[in-house]
């Protein structure tokens, strides 16, 4: 069997509604992986450091990313999902398993778009801070690993 075919297995891709999150929900599926996508819309305020195309993107929902994925013969599904309300990754992993089977691979990739650091906040070149990293910044890769001492 070939390595990259990814047919028997099922992945959640949180932030997959646009960028980095999207693309790899596409090739995720392009490997025939069944794809889970969360995301969430979010509306910036104009900020000469984010350029427009990024905050339409992040605005949006998951539809363009499915319909590309079933365009290429995938199965994916969406859901939207707050991952700063706690009991969301459980929700999402339940999601997940109900739609296609247990989540056996994870992208972690969702951000509110805060710059995180392990080093003393200073401001980036365009004034902005970083946020320390805290627990919350892997809280759905904790709950991934009680779903899978689940198995």
């Amino acid at each position: 069997m070939d390595p990259r075919d990814l047919r028997d297995h099922v992945a959640l891709v949180t932030g997959g509604n646009h960028g980095i999150g999207a693309a790899a929900a596409r090739a995720l599926a392009t490997r025939r992986a069944r794809v889970v996508i969360s995301y969430l819309r979010l509306t910036d305020a104009v900020d000469p450091g984010i350029p427009d195309e990024y905050r339409r993107n992040r605005a949006g929902d998951a539809e363009l990313v499915l319909t590309a994925i079933r365009e290429q013969g995938g199965d994916a599904v969406a859901i939207e999902a707050d991952l700063a309300d706690r009991a969301t990754p459980a929700r999402l992993f339940d999601f997940a398993e109900s739609a296609f089977g247990p989540v056996d691979i994870l992208i972690n990739n969702a951000s509110a778009w805060l710059a995180d650091t392990f080093v003393p906040a200073t401001p980036d070149r365009l004034g902005r801070n970083s946020a320390r990293v805290s627990t919350d910044t892997f809280i759905v890769s904790s709950q991934s690993m009680h779903v899978v001492r689940r198995r």
